[in-house]
Order: C-alpha cells, then sequence, then structure tokens
C-alpha cells in the first residue's frame, strides 16, 4: 500500500509545485482561501478596475497610449515571449512555459484616459482547468516590464 500513497501524493507534490513556481500572493486580499480556490479553478487572468486581487487592478499610466505601446513590445521582447503582434487595436503575445512547454495568449487593449493610458490585459491559457497562478504571473511581469520600460517611478502599475 505503500506505493499508493506515494502515488496519491503526486497531484499534491505537483500542485505545490506549480504554485510555489509562479510565486503567487497567498495571503494578500481577498485572502488564501479565495486565491487558492481562483488557481486551482481557472486559466485566465484579466485585469479590471475593480478586481479582489490588487495586483490585477486596471493600471492607469500617465503615458500617451503611443508611448505605452511601444513600452509593452519591449517589455514583451525583454520577457522572451513569443508571436508578439499587434491587430485591430490589440497587442498580442504567447507565453511558453519552459518545464512542460504550455503556451499561454496575452491581449493587451489600451484605452487614452485624461491624458494617460489604461492597460486592459488578459493571459488565458490553451489548456487546463486551473493554471496555478501563472497567468496572473504574466500579468505582474508584464507590468514589471512596462515600469522599467517607462521608467516612470510615478506611474500607478500594480506591483509584483
Amino acid at each position: 500500500m505503500k506505493w499508493l500513497d506515494a502515488l496519491l501524493a503526486v497531484p499534491a507534490v505537483l500542485i505545490a509545485g506549480g504554485l510555489a513556481a509562479n510565486r503567487p500572493s497567498l495571503t494578500s486580499p481577498p485572502g488564501p482561501v479565495a486565491r487558492l480556490k481562483t488557481y486551482l479553478t481557472t486559466n485566465v487572468a484579466a485585469t479590471r478596475p475593480e478586481h479582489p486581487f490588487p495586483e490585477l487592478r486596471t493600471p492607469h499610466l500617465d503615458a500617451e497610449p503611443d508611448r505605452v505601446r511601444q513600452a509593452l513590445i519591449g517589455a514583451m521582447r525583454e520577457l522572451g515571449w513569443q508571436d508578439i503582434d499587434e491587430a485591430d487595436g490589440e497587442l498580442r503575445a504567447v507565453v511558453v512555459s519552459p518545464l512542460f512547454r504550455f503556451r499561454d495568449d496575452l491581449t493587451i487593449r489600451l484605452e487614452g484616459a485624461g491624458g494617460g493610458t489604461l492597460v486592459h490585459a488578459r493571459s488565458a491559457s490553451r489548456v487546463g482547468q486551473g493554471d496555478l497562478a501563472a497567468n496572473a504571473r504574466h500579468l505582474q511581469e508584464l507590468f514589471a516590464a512596462l515600469q522599467r520600460a517607462l521608467s516612470t517611478p510615478d506611474a500607478d502599475l500594480p506591483q509584483p
């Protein structure tokens, strides 16, 4: 029966390892239960103004949309994302996971707002039901790289 116990432990170890690799902030609002439920049952992360996860609230940048678009393209390249493209007013890219080679699709739409820019971003896995926080990590890494690309200390970006 020890082999059965070991076999049953494998999914728990894979889940814990996946979560650890994605470094989610489990203790941030709305708390660990809501976050774990989301990370285990959802394979999409998207910004919205009143998102319950503070790091996924729609960023408002103090820069014009053209400048933000150029900074986003540079940030995506810095992150090593693939198939970076602009079509129908959206930036798109593909993130390939290093271990299992899963492909996640990112879509970013910019909206001019009061002399600045709102960044509407979405990251979605092509397979699976739970992403173990991978898509949220993609957006956080994008926002951090965008912050570096814009080099503006007063930009209102969610922090990773």
